[in-house]
């Protein structure tokens, strides 16, 4: 979860918003800053004003402060009780005599959303004087605050909008590897997510078409295989009774059994059909094997433990025929040499060494050859790979005392069987 790239973007954009948050918080302290030192500033010019205008009478007084730009109205309570300080603190910068009225509180300087008030409450009669628009501040900032906090947003829901079809490509894939069926997106939209989307719909429409001939081929193969074996058995009980027509049964057995297994085991390295798990006896299957291969017990030294493996029997039955097949055909002495050790069974040929660039990997790669003019089609290993990693067993090569060894650990570790 913490590697989804949805969570990544989100974190992003509330880091982003956090970091906003703060700077738009130390932006409005100080513009509160600097209208608290504005309403100072005015509230000391017009202290001045009315000092000045000390000396005059009540009309005359009045005149003096409208031709200063002031307007004078009377103190009445309900329009008092709305206002505020206009200022949290008394300026040291006024005279000594403003300062104790203001600590008196026979002045005091009030304010609303838009203007600036001095209340003289000690005056005969008591006088409030306004300072028109001097304490309206700018709403820019917050406006400027709201729209940067919602385009973020629309920003934030846009992309992760944009991405949502990652999750269904993703649901359409695991749904794949599960169930074998792939589910077309059909995206219509043209950004990168869309074209990633139809490309592997086109792919995976190709891979479908690929797959559904293969079937084809091999179900038309199959039956050009088994035709000529059915009418071989047919005729069967015309010829008499004698050695060629037994090993004719049994080679049109052992034909059957070849086509058979072959279908299994494509279906298995194609992960058409999951193996089919149960208790198997290893000797049983290396007999099984040799009798596959028409072979004698004296190309063959066995030494076996007894212990039980699990695995689909018959289809582990070639893996054992073709190793034991390479090492008989690519031995230096036609032999080969087979070792249990619990559910590691191991097989080993005297040999000279691969060529160099040859490794397990590269051999076991379809239609590979290391010897020229071989008349295999370079199958072996990767059916044997194919298969053992259908199982999730484990396969391993070295080479020792002049030994090619093949290790085939048969222990499935994502099972636990008792």
């Amino acid at each position: 979860m913490r590697h989804s790239i949805f969570l990544r973007i989100t974190l992003f954009f509330l880091f982003t918003l956090s970091v906003m948050g703060f700077g738009f918080y130390f932006l409005h302290q100080k513009l509160a800053q600097e209208h608290t030192k504005q309403l100072e500033l005015e509230a000391g010019k017009l202290l001045l004003v009315l000092r000045k205008s000390i000396v005059l009478d009540q009309n005359e007084r009045r005149s003096f402060l409208q031709e200063q730009g002031y307007s004078v109205a009377e103190p009445h309570p309900d329009l008092i009780n709305t206002l505020s300080n206009g200022l949290p603190y008394i300026p040291e910068n006024y005279p000594e005599a403003i300062k104790d009225s203001l600590k008196e509180g026979r002045i005091q300087i009030l304010k609303d959303e838009n203007h600036l008030y001095i209340y003289l409450t000690k005056a005969t009669p008591p006088l409030l004087v306004i300072k028109t628009d001097a304490a309206k501040q700018s709403f820019w900032p917050a406006a400027v605050f709201v729209i940067l906090i919602l385009t973020l947003l629309l920003l934030y829901w846009l992309i992760i909008r944009t991405l949502f079809p990652l999750k269904t490509l993703i649901h359409s894939i695991n749904h794949y590897a599960n169930s074998g069926f792939y589910a077309p997106i059909k995206s219509g939209k043209k950004d990168e997510i869309s074209l990633v989307s139809r490309a592997l719909d086109s792919a995976m429409h190709k891979n479908q078409t690929l797959l559904e001939a293969r079937r084809l081929f091999l179900r038309n193969i199959m039956h050009e295989l088994k035709t000529p074996i059915t009418v071989g058995k047919l005729a069967l009980p015309f010829l008499k009774n004698g050695e060629e027509k037994s090993i004719l049964e049994r080679a049109f057995s052992r034909m059957e059994h070849l086509i058979a297994e072959l279908v299994k085991v494509e279906q298995i390295t194609s992960g058409a059909l999951s193996p089919h798990l149960q208790e198997c006896d290893p000797k049983h299957l290396i007999e099984k094997a040799k009798t596959l291969l028409f072979l004698n017990n004296e190309t063959i030294n066995l030494q076996l433990s007894g212990t039980s493996i699990y695995a689909d029997c018959e289809v582990l039955v070639t893996v054992f025929k073709n190793l034991i097949d390479n090492g008989i055909k690519y031995s230096s002495d036609g032999k080969v040499s087979i070792v249990q050790n619990g559910t590691t069974i191991l097989f080993s040929n005297k040999a000279e060494p691969w060529p160099s660039g040859c490794t397990l990997q590269t051999l076991s790669e379809p239609f590979f050859h290391h010897h020229e003019n071989s008349q295999s089609f370079g199958l072996g290993l990767y059916i044997i790979k194919s298969i053992l990693d259908a199982h999730n067993f484990t396969l391993n090569y070295r080479y020792s005392h002049g030994e090619h060894c093949f290790e085939v650990i048969c222990l499935n570790p994502l099972l636990s069987l008792d």
